[in-house]
């Protein structure tokens, strides 16, 4: 075995894990835009309609003025209110006693593969299925299996700065897709 972490995740961590996916990873950005686009098309879709419904009047110009305000602050907010929809959604699920987490895990590094062990179960991975690694603020590492699953390697599980560097030197020989945030 190379490396061993005992890891203890709290719902801050996975909210951070969403957040990073949705926000700021290339699939989320993508998301993102996609989004973006759809709310466009939905916003000016209903400004044109009403224009057209009642004729394209200064009165129906200024009708259609609450329309833009709302869009344009739909758009300018995005990310803080998709945000809080991921919070409430931890909350709903936490409530239900299904933990989207395991909180408390071990994650052993060896030269073929990795294992992560839970009190539920017990999964080992290739280093071949690593999609990608993401270091995120200098907090946290993200070992992508695809682009909405990942481990979790907060930075407080390393012993110390010498174990951390090892470890990113380890990880970085087994997968080239390695990118800093």
């Amino acid at each position: 075995m190379k490396f061993r972490f005992d890891i203890k995740l709290n719902d801050n961590d996975y909210l951070d894990f969403n957040r990073f996916t949705l926000i700021r990873s290339p699939y989320g950005k993508k998301q993102m835009v996609s989004f973006r686009i759809i709310l466009t098309i939905m916003f000016v879709a209903v400004a044109l309609f009403q224009l057209i419904t009642y004729g394209f009047s200064w009165n129906s110009l200024f009708d259609s003025i609450p329309i833009l305000i709302i869009f344009v602050v739909s758009q300018a907010f995005l990310k803080k209110l998709l945000a809080l929809s991921l919070k409430g959604d931890i909350k709903r699920l936490k409530k239900s006693g299904k933990m989207p987490y395991s909180p408390e895990s071990v994650i052993e590094f060896y030269e073929e593969c990795f294992v992560e062990i839970t009190l539920e179960n017990k999964n080992e991975q290739k280093y071949s299925s690593i999609e990608r690694i993401s270091i995120v603020d200098g907090k946290m590492i993200y070992i992508h299996i695809n682009n909405m699953m990942a481990y979790i390697l907060p930075l407080y599980c390393f012993a110390s700065s010498e174990q951390y560097n090892d470890f990113i030197d380890f990880i970085k020989s087994k997968c080239e897709n390695f990118k800093v945030y």
